[in-house]
């Protein structure tokens, strides 16, 4: 593992360290104000300001603001990253052929360029998966309601599979459905197609069960007469990983 770093680089280095370092499987960053041009399915411009580059040899490129953990601009791996001299300027452009995209980045001054020869063969292992939600449940089904009682674990329907059908204290079927991250509007959709299956029967309940729900949630579960199960000791997402929208919010 080494790192090399240049303060205050000009262009010609800075393509030098961009070209060499990709090309030799190194990470460079590059700490700038620039400003990035988009083409592909849509198209796109974001003016002049302050960011951190990350270009990975695998093709990805990202481009960070000060703000946020998400990149404001960015192209996946499966491409290609190249430097080049512009007008005295670095340009950076990373390129890909299906779907045929490019992103184009104008470094109008560069405060520092980073070439990081990484090794990390690490995989990463998640505790607090949905699968040990699965597995918590059908050992301890008492926790989403007392009286509760599993008789079948993922049970298959045109739909696709109900995590857990399971029977109340009073015999009342219930559907169980059981996500790992923030309940959402399409995971509500989801619950109430499951128990539409069995509405011949006005005693079936449906149950979303989550680490947390926005309150839209909650309240669209209670308008269709379905419930929400709070299991907090599993709002552990290590990832920062969700699949919410803003119109859950």
């Amino acid at each position: 593992m080494a790192a090399e770093h240049h303060e205050t680089p000009d262009a010609e280095t800075l393509a030098n360290v961009v070209e060499t370092g990709l090309h030799e499987g190194a990470i460079v960053t590059l700490q700038a104000e620039c400003e990035v041009e988009y083409d592909g399915r849509t198209s796109g411009y974001l003016g002049p300001g302050d960011r951190l580059l990350v270009c990975k040899p695998d093709g990805t490129l990202l481009v960070h603001q000060p703000d946020g953990h998400k990149p404001v601009n960015w192209m996946p791996a499966g491409g290609t990253v190249s430097a080049r001299e512009s007008d005295g300027d670095l340009v950076v452009v990373a390129r890909r052929v299906n779907p045929r995209e490019r992103v184009e980045v104008r470094l109008i001054e560069a405060y520092g360029v980073t070439r990081y020869d990484a090794d990390d063969a690490a995989e990463y292992e998640e505790s607090g998966t949905e699968d040990e939600m699965h597995a918590y449940i059908e050992a301890h089904p008492d926790e989403l309601e007392e009286g509760l009682r599993v008789v079948e674990h993922e049970r298959e329907t045109k739909y696709g599979f109900i995590d857990f059908f399971a029977t109340d204290s009073e015999g009342n079927p219930v559907v169980v459905e059981v996500k790992r991250i923030q309940a959402t509007l399409n995971h509500f959709d989801q619950l109430k197609r499951y128990v539409s299956l069995y509405e011949d029967n006005d005693e079936v309940r449906g149950m979303l069960v989550a680490p947390s729900a926005s309150e839209r949630v909650r309240r669209a579960l209670r308008d269709s007469g379905l419930e929400f199960v709070e299991l907090a000791e599993f709002d552990r997402d290590a990832t920062g990983t969700t699949d919410a929208k803003l119109s859950d919010f």
